[in-house]
């Protein structure tokens, strides 16, 4: 990676991260959905993409991800701006902090995974714009309940939610 090319966390105006060795790059996905980690080879199912390290400590900040609990990790490379999907093509091993694909992701593709699956609690509950065809629709940590912004989120029904949601 070249000096001078790391997205900081805290820094949204920085130039993207991008490390050709390891075949990622962090971009901005679309507007609904903000930065993302794309491929720049083409995975396989089971391959690891990437092994991640970072500071861990106790705070549930904007990008980390818990890696037990009371503990998250942050000041990662790339996990910290995965993206969500209700049908990830990607997963992280808490236990051995990789990342590995869940299916085959074609180069330019974005690498996703499922908050659910390593959150008991989110920073922040948000409405799914994934497309996946059995998309929850609201994303919650896989401990706590529907906040009353997603509740009122569901109850508006899938007409109000558009084409793409």
């Amino acid at each position: 990676m070249s000096a001078g090319s790391e997205l900081r966390h805290d820094d949204p105006a920085a130039q993207p991260l991008e490390d050709r060795e390891e075949g990622l790059r962090v971009c901005h996905a679309n507007p609904e959905r903000g930065l993302g980690v794309e491929t720049l080879v083409a995975r396989r199912a089971g391959e690891v993409i990437h092994r991640f390290t970072g500071d861990i400590g106790p705070e549930l900040l904007l990008h980390t991800l818990q890696v037990g609990p009371d503990a998250h990790i942050s000041n990662t490379r790339f996990i910290g701006f995965l993206l969500h999907s209700c049908a990830p093509n990607c997963r992280l091993d808490m236990a051995t902090f990789e990342l590995v694909a869940l299916e085959d992701v074609r180069a330019g593709g974005l690498l996703t995974i499922d908050y659910a699956a390593t959150e008991d609690r989110l920073y922040r509950q948000f409405a799914c714009h994934c497309g996946a065809p059995h998309c929850r629709r609201w994303i919650t940590g896989r401990a706590e309940p529907v906040n009353a912004e997603g509740r009122e989120w569901l109850a508006l029904g899938e007409a109000s939610w558009g084409e793409g949601s």
